[in-house]
């Protein structure tokens, strides 16, 4: 068999955090992440999953022989379903909303969604290997159904749209894994 069998990734614990636009991001794993970094609570166990989406256009030359594809319109998105009804959870969910406490009793009032990106970082565990997956702007492109129920928990599926830097760059993984390691 060719290959390692310590190579394959079973990420076994993950945080994700949001952060206003220009937050200074982690460079590394292991430095704390600014206070700015705000944690959205306990994930589903089902974990995150990024979907990609793009157009192309093929072209071929006479007789049918395909001579080149172009590629536009890619469109890269990461869903998790977060499970806790915390503050930052509220204003992903609910962007230009609000919240007051008031002698211990709190009032949401929720307006139409307004325009709001965001950084994000999710920060992924397997045993002693960490990633941080660092997007430093994106946005909460919908919400899936959310469900009040008894025999339920009230998550929230978020659909965040990852929106590219002038580059092109979509986002950095940082990670301490030893099969990443780069050789000259």
């Amino acid at each position: 068999m060719a290959g390692d069998t310590d190579n394959p990734r079973l990420w076994q614990g993950a945080d994700f955090y949001a952060a206003p636009i220009g937050t200074t991001a982690p460079t590394d794993v292991a430095t704390a992440l600014a206070a700015a970094w705000l944690p959205v609570g306990l994930l589903s166990e089902d974990g995150a999953s990024e979907s990609r989406d793009q157009d192309s256009s093929d072209f071929y030359a006479w007789g049918g022989v395909l001579v080149r594809t172009s590629k536009s319109k890619h469109k890269r998105q990461i869903v998790v379903t977060c499970l806790e009804e915390n503050l930052v959870v509220f204003g992903l969910v609910n962007p230009g909303s609000s919240a007051s406490t008031t002698t211990g009793v709190t009032t949401r009032t929720i307006k139409v969604p307004k325009a709001d990106p965001r950084a994000f970082v999710l920060e992924l565990h397997d045993g002693d290997v960490k990633k941080r997956r660092v997007i430093p702007k994106g946005e909460v492109e919908s919400v899936g159904e959310v469900t009040l129920s008894d025999s339920a928990l009230t998550a929230y599926e978020l659909t965040i749209t990852i929106y590219p830097a002038a580059d092109g760059t979509l986002y950095l993984d940082i990670t301490d894994d030893p099969q990443a390691v780069v050789t000259p």
